[in-house]
């Protein structure tokens, strides 16, 4: 009788703690997110074929990897995963490096040789979350 009831109460004690913790297992955490960005080619990623027109680019933080999610409107259409990039700076030295961009940042090259494209993230000097980071995404086209 006596077990029955600490075990019932660490059950509850447990339940409460688990139901009041902070949940940040399975949330990536919003960095940034540039409106209207317009693309002349159709995207392809796996399975996911974005047709050309203007998207919203959603930058995306879970456990040191950037994700790149794709919009139209507030419908995510995909989520692509990001490869960290490093700066050639370290330190204190990154603050004054005219290289590194104040404000977030984005820059879309085209990789004709491999019908891909790269879009390159920036977070920057004065970033309220992950400042001086880094990201590229790379992302199949079809003209």
């Amino acid at each position: 009788m006596y077990f029955k009831g600490i075990a019932v109460n660490l059950l509850v004690a447990s339940s409460i703690l688990f139901l009041f913790s902070p949940v940040t297992l399975a949330q990536m955490k919003h960095v940034y997110e540039f409106k209207n960005i317009e693309f002349p080619f159709d995207l392809k990623y796996g399975d996911v074929v974005i047709e050309k027109g203007k998207y919203n680019l959603e930058f995306l933080r879970h456990f040191g990897t950037f994700y790149l999610r794709i919009k139209k409107g507030s419908k995510a259409l995909c989520t692509v995963p990001g490869e960290n990039l490093a700066y050639e700076s370290k330190g204190m030295e990154r603050l004054s490096d005219p290289t590194i961009p104040e404000k977030p940042n984005l820059q879309i090259r085209k990789i004709p040789d491999e019908s891909m494209i790269s879009v390159i993230f920036e977070t920057g000097k004065h970033a309220k979350i992950y400042p001086l980071c880094k990201a590229s995404f790379k992302i199949g086209y079809d003209e």
